[in-house]
């Protein structure tokens, strides 16, 4: 056996293993990152066995299990995006109609009925052909529609579901996929998203190059071994990732912490109604709201409404108002506002105007304009931006 072909089964049987166990752990645990452990787990089982069966021969002892694991790569995408999608809106299951994204693997699995029913001596006549050489497994190992057709279009349908994914993070949470952002570098959802980039890139581009290659008569060795390395490097790297990370994915460190209080941080000067006892939901609202202001600073998005918010928070846009309300005696409006404006003080402490302007503070501080900015800023602090700016650089106190 080649060392480079060893190489590539030893890399996609680690990281199929590192998938099982990231799904088992993170599914007992009840964490969302068992949606990222199957999508893991899809890719590398469909290239483990790629490579075992028709590079490595495996396939002439059972030639029935041919084209058996294709309708799984139909699977990757769906559950990529079901991470991405759960972990901005703070989900951890799947609901039925999300059934509907595990229809194409269905009609792929009656597209190949005839290729399955195929004899056992046709078979192994086909495996022989695939194992001379691999690249004709996809211009004769045909169901209904011809191979190369099927493949396409599953790469279109990832790209699609990878495009959705990163519009949708870039609607709910821009700063996790800025790579001039400290913190979308240490992210695990950025890493994760990079990574399945790359991984989605190395494979479109290998099924590019070799549809070229059939269909016009290039030959394109360098270029299709080249993105299939690509393509398992992204499929490592993200299998180490999870097994260096576990905290991260795994949900030990939130899991791990006390309770969090119901009342937010004490740097936003809010205090909650004493009187009020809220029931468990509300409390759990709470938290979450606490999440999506404090960790994941989703005030910063200008074109932020009151129905996004509610949808990331769990909860319709009428209760979330009222508890808004009650718990902290503001509007959403309102609250949405004050972190800005303590996000805005931050970065002018920070020294954000030596080298940028008022305007600029307001666009990244989540506002859409610059009178709005001046506005909220004077109503929470009493003085505008520039005087509190002078009075911070004369040391005054500006509380």
């Amino acid at each position: 056996m080649e060392v480079s072909l060893l190489l590539f089964i030893n890399i996609l049987f680690l990281a199929t293993v590192n998938a099982i166990v990231l799904i088992v752990i993170s599914y007992r645990m009840g964490t969302r990152t068992y949606l990222l452990g199957w999508s893991l787990l899809f890719y590398s089982l469909f290239f483990l066995v790629y490579f075992l069966w028709f590079h490595a021969g495996w396939i002439l002892r059972f030639p029935h299990f041919m084209r058996t694991v294709n309708p799984l790569m139909f699977l990757t995408a769906p559950f990529f995006y079901f991470y991405i999608r759960n972990s901005l809106f703070d989900r951890n299951s799947l609901v039925l109609k999300d059934t509907v994204h595990f229809i194409p693997a269905v009609l792929h699995v009656l597209d190949l009925m005839p290729f399955y029913l195929l004899s056992h001596e046709r078979k192994l006549e086909l495996a022989k052909m695939f194992v001379a050489d691999p690249k004709t497994l996809n211009l004769y190992a045909d169901g209904f529609v011809p191979t190369y057709a099927v493949d396409s279009f599953r790469i279109l349908l990832m790209s699609a579901y990878l495009a959705y994914s990163l519009w949708l993070m870039y609607r709910y949470q821009p700063n996790w996929i800025n790579p001039l952002n400290r913190e979308a570098l240490r992210h695990p959802l950025s890493i994760a998203t990079f990574l399945f980039v790359l991984i989605t890139f190395g494979y479109f581009s290998y099924h590019t190059f070799w549809i070229i290659e059939a269909l016009a008569g290039f030959q394109l060795p360098g270029l299709l071994s080249f993105f299939t390395w690509v393509t398992l490097m992204g499929i490592a790297f993200l299998s180490i990732y999870l097994h260096l990370n576990p905290e991260k994915l795994y949900g030990l460190e939130r899991n791990q912490m006390a309770d969090p209080p119901d009342t937010l941080p004490d740097s936003t000067d809010l205090k909650l109604d004493e009187k009020a006892t809220p029931d468990a939901q509300s409390k759990g609202t709470i938290r979450r709201i606490n999440d999506l202001l404090v960790q994941k600073q989703v005030f910063l998005q200008q074109d932020l409404k009151v129905g996004d918010f509610a949808a990331m928070a769990g909860v319709n846009s009428r209760d979330l108002s009222i508890l808004i309300q009650n718990e902290f005696h503001k509007g959403f409006r309102e609250l949405i506002n004050h972190y800005r404006v303590a996000y805005a003080i931050d970065k002018l402490e920070e020294g954000y105007l030596d080298s940028r302007t008022l305007d600029a503070l307001s666009r990244d501080s989540g506002f859409n304009s610059r009178v709005t900015f001046f506005n909220a800023f004077k109503k929470e602090m009493g003085v505008s931006p520039s005087e509190y700016w002078s009075h911070y650089q004369s040391g005054e106190n500006n509380s």
